[in-house]
């Protein structure tokens, strides 16, 4: 079992459909099992038949072909997880079913993580999956929407391979974004490389993270805030010393 997965020519994902046996008819109206509106898109432009756990596509006379690999096919085609598929202005790739549930890679994910082990984590602060907590291990950690990436989130604005982080010697992280398709934002702003640190707030896509160590705590002491926080304390601790002594003294 398959799940075909459909992104555009700037890999913003499009769609998933299942691939469980049989065949999947792939164009441009409505009768299709996959439908792709596109002015490239035949009527009736391919089709992807599953063969026990071999998943072959062939072209169904369309206009402008179809291509695996970067190469036009001239009949049916043996495709697989690492095969590139272009229809039209469509890429589609294979992903196993089976991969996205990994029960025993989950438990045993689970088992190893150590705090002490990892040198930070990334933890996602709003929406569905608020609380999640994503440790960081590798010197070079790929973010994206598969599971190729060392970080998977997934979310249709997460590209497959959507940001890296890599770890600097002073703990600091150089930030860069991967040409994807819907951003890598900090502070409200797009970036495509910047040095950030622990209590760094990023989002790939629409997906908020907060970069902290492997405890949960950020660099350099309070923020801002705090500090301003604490500012108003004392300067109100100040003036209620002043008009004590005055109230004392009169």
């Amino acid at each position: 079992m398959y799940i075909v997965v459909v992104e555009d020519e700037r890999g913003a994902l499009v769609g998933e459909t299942a691939l469980l046996e049989g065949s999947l008819s792939i164009g441009r109206t409505a009768e299709n099992d996959l439908v792709l509106n596109g002015a490239t898109i035949s009527r009736h432009h391919a089709r992807l038949t599953l063969d026990g756990l071999q998943a072959v596509i062939a072209d169904q006379g369309s206009a402008n072909g179809v291509l695996v690999d970067d190469r036009p096919i001239g009949g049916p085609t043996a495709v697989s997880e690492s095969s590139r598929i272009r229809i039209g202005e469509f890429r589609l790739y294979l992903e196993r079913a089976t991969g996205r549930m990994r029960p025993a890679q989950d438990g045993l994910s689970t088992a190893i993580v150590n705090a002490e082990q990892a040198h930070g984590k990334l933890v996602i602060t709003a929406g569905a999956q608020a609380g999640r907590e994503l440790m960081l291990f590798e010197r070079i950690v790929c973010v994206g929407r598969t599971d190729e990436n060392d970080i998977t989130l997934a979310d249709t604005s997460v590209s497959r391979h959507h940001a890296r982080l890599k770890l600097q010697d002073d703990g600091s992280y150089t930030l860069t974004d991967l040409n994807s398709s819907n951003g890598t934002h900090v502070g409200g702003r797009r970036v495509a490389s910047m040095r950030v640190q622990h209590g760094t707030r990023i989002h790939f896509g629409n997906v908020e993270c907060l970069l902290l160590d492997p405890r949960g705590k950020s660099k350099g002491g309070p923020d801002r805030r705090t500090w301003v926080i604490y500012g108003i304390a004392v300067a109100l601790a100040a003036a209620a010393g002043v008009l004590a002594s005055l109230v004392i003294g009169s």
